[in-house]
């Protein structure tokens, strides 16, 4: 794996972190998994350990070895490692990424910038646990999937989100199954691409750290990649 993964958000109903299904060598399947991982990552509000390993080793192996198809989100992912080495100071910038990440997802001075919840970024809905938290703690239940976090967080934290769509495409790609990675694509460009869109736009209004205007941009570009395929 890219970064450590000490966690999985998602378990089975035992608790029990569901395994990621041993898949053949595709090399751009396993590509856009670990971006979805590393998403899953950088929403999450990783502490300073975590920035640091995204930073020192995550990002740069995944882009050393992203195919040459991909190449928006290649250039996307360029742009993010960037902006994370772009200081001489590696603990100063961890720092600002700390504070930086609660004031436009927790509790930010006049507000919180872009609530990472669709929830907040779907028409005709206004705060958290709405219909879209509602409809995404039914998917999971579905699937024998629960949140195990020890917080009680809303199941449609854009992180949770991503993690649901590695389990059904990490399991729909290794079982080498159509019904289910067309299920994997339709939640990526139905369900996520439209509000992931707006929390971006949220995102930005707020000036944000230049890594989180690329992560925010790299969410899209992977949704777009992943919906363009539905289409194919």
């Amino acid at each position: 794996m890219p970064y450590p993964r000490r966690v999985r958000i998602i378990t089975d109903k035992g608790g029990v972190p569901v395994p990621v299904p041993v898949i053949s060598p595709v090399d751009e399947q396993i590509f856009l998994l670990n971006v979805i991982e590393l998403l899953a990552a950088l929403f999450r509000t990783p502490d300073s350990a975590g920035w640091a390993a995204i930073r020192d080793t995550g990002l740069p192996a995944l882009a050393a070895r992203a195919p040459i198809r991909t190449g928006q989100l290649t250039d996307t992912l360029e742009k993010l490692q960037g902006a994370l080495d772009s200081s001489e100071n590696t603990i100063g910038i961890i720092d600002e990424l700390l504070s930086e990440q609660v004031r436009l997802f927790v509790a930010g001075r006049g507000g919180v910038v872009a609530p990472p919840y669709e929830s907040c970024h779907r028409p005709g809905e206004s705060g958290v646990m709405g219909e879209a938290a509602l409809s995404m703690r039914s998917r999971l239940a579905e699937a024998g999937l629960e949140v195990a976090l020890p917080s009680n967080e809303p199941p449609d934290h854009l992180s949770l989100e991503l993690e649901y769509l590695h389990h059904l495409l990490s399991t729909a790609w290794a079982e080498q199954d159509g019904t289910r990675e067309a299920e994997a694509l339709a939640f990526s460009g139905e369900t996520m691409l439209p509000w992931v869109a707006r929390f971006r736009d949220a995102l930005l209004e707020g000036t944000p750290h230049p890594v989180f205007t690329h992560a925010a941009d790299l969410a899209v570009a992977l949704l777009e990649e992943l919906s363009s395929r539905a289409d194919k």
